[in-house]
């Protein structure tokens, strides 16, 4: 926080020190919150434990949780959190329990393979857990499981299972998910489903970073803000537009290293300078394929380091570099707009219109653009390099926080387990329930002896983590003893962990569930059916001679699969030769040659024409106020472009001390207050003028108006606001003062700015003028001919009384003219 830093649970915390040091605050919300329900209270952390005891604790307070999906133990929620709310809330440690047992979600079979995987944890829960039974006419529902050879076969099962539910006939499409524990690997399955034409979406900021256009993108943003981001240049460079051979990127690579062993007069460093730099940096640090694409932009013909390139491959790279130079030199831009300038020279959008076989189109973009808006919005001084940082942060955080988005009927949606956490669907796979994936083994056992962790001592949820003896241990042998122990805990903890998991993953299906596993994926040794699935054999839910008890081949079958393709691809494929041959024709084709479908053309052209007509016209609003009825009559171009694309205005001081002096004013006069600042100060009592604005002008103002003709008179109105009828709209006068001087009426408008500069500035704000004689004719009953209207130039101490105020007749004229 001192770096000026706040994340979610920095909030939580400084709330909880609000409560702690301001009383009030938690008398405040006692008083109005006398019954309290928390939902959800297995996933909520000690912190917001004891923010939320701290405020209602001792009242009349109810926690709704179910200890087996506390999935979120990362983030400092705890299964126990149930347990310990009696003593967290001030009351006694067994406070009383309801039991909600029954599911309203799933069927029979779903529930019987859920309450199988938690009984373990039930068993072991320090408050009861009841098993989960089923709604009056659930159902059994469907529970499957299908076992392969290769991660191939299991995908290719998954998408089928899928397909043959999506497209069965009557009714409304079901809802579908297929829950992941990671979403590292599941192009596998996303391909399966594509080949098989099934509408899938992976969803969150990690689907969104698979689409191709997207990974285009975001390479180049890369190498726009990192010269050592050669990785993501080489994406570019080996794809589909630019294609550079192995030949060429073998050379840029060799160019690479010769400009890293020289300075920038490309002599070549002496040799302890480069032993100096060898020791400084990890192995091929120094060499940059990045800024050896700069230099070859630049470098003259025959250079002799472009001496391994080909012709073709030096015009490309040099085509590339020009493009990528013109585009560094604009990251000064707003974010927003350099995302799509690189969208556009990159010619990403005419590739993803071009490419019928996108699998999502212009939507992939699009939904990158509104990430970027997301991300300015909660940080508008963030640049490139903070982008792409909070770019990897929310991808890795995402997949594992609960998702929002609504189930789409006849789509595959895609994502993790933790991601599912409070959804639901009607069809549901579950992949890679295989021994060391579901459930996966700790990365260590070690716990917070790990290198890098916190000591569990220093967490708000200590007392619900392992425990390590180290202070009671006298001898070596008793604190083997106890790591000993100790690592045991960790890895018990761990797997209750994956079990609960798993426990989430089945109970979201609302009818058909699928388990599936392989043998065989990128491992050297095969990976059997996990612990959960043999539990479920055991139990007697999976047929006998489901689950195979050793793979057919002794040795990964994938191994002999491996594809190998040309390289640089063809991105046409077979089509290239009728792609190009219709381009050439349509580039030797002359546009004013008459086609059978010339007539169908002219009418879309000018439909289209008569459409952007159309498009110049607004929509005017209902409410015009009588100060901007000039614009639209003097000035109307002006005022459609502004609501078109409305900006905010700028806050000017000038307007501020008009505000404040007209404010003073009708204070002065005894007949209202500062209500037009309420919303702009701290508080409406207790002003201090001088906080705002010099004061000195402010009592300019002030002196000169006690000597104005208006000083001694008493208003008939102050500040008066009346909405006056116009043609189809409502123009709002507010008037500054209303005067009653020898039988005729007087509007008095102050003005704290300059008086008219000519005849023609004067006759345009004598509308606002005219306007609000007709308004306060209709609204006290009177003629408009018994109303007189004057401007007061207070700077100026400058009357000025139109000779001629325009009639109605004349102002609905001049506004039917202007609109």
């Amino acid at each position: 926080m001192r770096r000026g830093l706040i994340e979610f649970s920095d909030q939580i915390a400084l709330a909880l020190e609000i409560c702690r040091r301001v009383p009030g605050v938690t008398d405040a919300y006692k008083s109005r919150f006398r019954v309290v329900l928390l939902d959800e209270y297995q996933d909520t952390s000690v912190v917001q434990t004891r923010l939320l005891a701290q405020l209602f604790g001792g009242g009349g307070v109810m926690a709704v949780g179910d200890p087996h999906q506390s999935i979120y133990g990362w983030r400092g929620a705890s299964a126990s959190n149930l347990a310990r709310f009696g003593r967290d809330f001030g009351g006694a440690d067994g406070a009383p329990t309801f039991a909600l047992s029954t599911s309203w979600r799933n069927p029979g079979r779903v529930l019987d393979a859920a309450n199988t995987l938690v009984a373990p944890l039930s068993a072991a829960s320090p408050i009861p857990v009841e098993r989960l039974e089923r709604r009056p006419g659930s159902g059994d529902g469907e529970l499957a499981v299908v076992f392969g050879e290769t991660v191939l076969e299991e995908a290719a099962a998954v998408a089928d299972w899928f397909g043959e539910r999506l497209r069965r006939r009557g009714g409304a499409p079901p809802t579908a998910a297929m829950l992941c524990r990671s979403l590292k690997k599941v192009a596998v399955f996303t391909r399966a489903l594509a080949d098989r034409g099934i509408p899938f979406r992976v969803l969150g900021v990690g689907g969104l970073l698979e689409d191709p256009a997207v990974v285009d993108l975001v390479a180049t943003l890369r190498v726009l803000h990192d010269p050592t981001a050669g990785p993501y240049l080489l994406r570019l460079l080996t794809g589909a537009r630019w294609r550079i051979g192995v030949r060429d990127v073998k050379a840029l690579r060799e160019l690479a290293s010769w400009l890293s062993a020289r300075d920038a007069g490309q002599q070549q460093l002496a040799e302890e300078v480069r032993d100096l730099l060898r020791a400084s940096t990890v192995a091929d640090e120094g060499a940059s394929i990045i800024d050896a694409l700069d230099f070859l932009t630049t470098a003259p013909e025959g250079h002799g380091a472009l001496r391994d390139f080909s012709e073709e491959g030096v015009r490309r790279l040099r085509a590339l570099g020009r493009e990528l130079a013109a585009l560094r030199s604009r990251v000064g831009l707003d974010l927003l707009d350099l995302v799509a300038l690189v969208q556009q020279e990159m010619l990403l959008d005419v590739e993803v219109a071009a490419n019928e076989s996108a699998p999502i189109g212009r939507a992939g973009l699009d939904g990158f653009t509104e990430l970027v808006a997301d991300f300015v919005a909660g940080d508008a001084s963030g640049g490139l390099g903070s982008f792409l940082s909070w770019l990897e942060l929310a991808e890795e955080r995402e997949n594992l926080s609960p998702r929002t988005e609504e189930a789409e009927p006849g789509t595959v949606q895609v994502l993790t387990i933790h991601g599912a956490k409070g959804l639901e669907w009607d069809a549901v796979a579950v992949p890679r329930m295989v021994d060391g994936e579901l459930p996966a083994p700790p990365r260590s056992k070690q716990g917070w002896l790990a290198f890098g962790e916190l000591p569990y001592e220093f967490r708000g949820d200590s007392a619900d983590l392992p425990h390590l003896p180290w202070r009671s241990a006298d001898t070596g042998k008793q604190f083997d003893e106890g790591y000993t122990s100790y690592c045991g805990a960790v890895t018990d903890a761990f797997a209750a962990e994956q079990r609960r998991l798993a426990y989430v993953a089945v109970t979201r299906a609302k009818d058909a569930l699928l388990l599936s596993g392989s043998f065989w994926w990128n491992q050297r040794k095969p990976r059997g059916p996990g612990l959960f699935l043999r539990e479920l054999e055991a139990a007697g839910l999976i047929e006998a001679g489901t689950l195979p008890e050793a793979p057919i081949s002794e040795e990964n079958p994938l191994d002999d699969l491996v594809a190998h393709v040309p390289w640089p691809s063809a991105p046409l494929g077979t089509r290239e030769e009728r792609v190009l041959a219709a381009a050439a024709a349509v580039g030797d084709a002359n546009p004013a040659s008459p086609t059978p479908w010339s007539e169908h053309i002219d009418l879309l052209v000018e439909e289209r024409a008569r459409r952007l007509r159309e498009a110049e016209l607004v929509e005017l609003p209902v409410r015009i106020s009588a100060s901007a009825f000039k614009d639209y009559i003097t000035d109307a171009a002006r005022v459609a472009s502004g609501l078109r694309r409305p900006m905010p205005q700028r806050p000017f001081r000038q307007t501020r001390l008009g505000t404040l002096f007209h404010s003073w004013v009708e204070q002065r006069y005894g007949m209202g207050g500062l209500d037009e600042l309420v919303d702009a100060l701290p508080a409406d009592r207790d002003l201090d003028l001088d906080d705002l604005v010099e004061s000195e002008e402010l009592e300019v103002l002030q002196r000169t108006f006690e000597q104005s003709e208006w000083a001694d008179l008493r208003p008939d109105a102050v500040e008066l606001e009346i909405h006056l009828p116009f043609e189809d709209r409502i123009v709002v006068c507010k008037i500054d003062a209303v005067f009653e001087r020898d039988g005729r009426f007087e509007i008095v408008d102050w003005k704290t700015g300059k008086a008219p500069k000519d005849a023609d500035d004067l006759a345009q704000k004598q509308y606002q003028l005219a306007l609000y004689r007709l308004a306060f004719a209709a609204w006290r009953g009177v003629a408009p001919e018994s109303i007189d209207a004057a401007f007061y130039f207070v700077q100026e101490d400058r009357v000025i009384r139109p000779e001629r105020l325009y009639s109605e007749s004349e102002l609905r004229e001049r506004w039917s003219k202007a609109t």
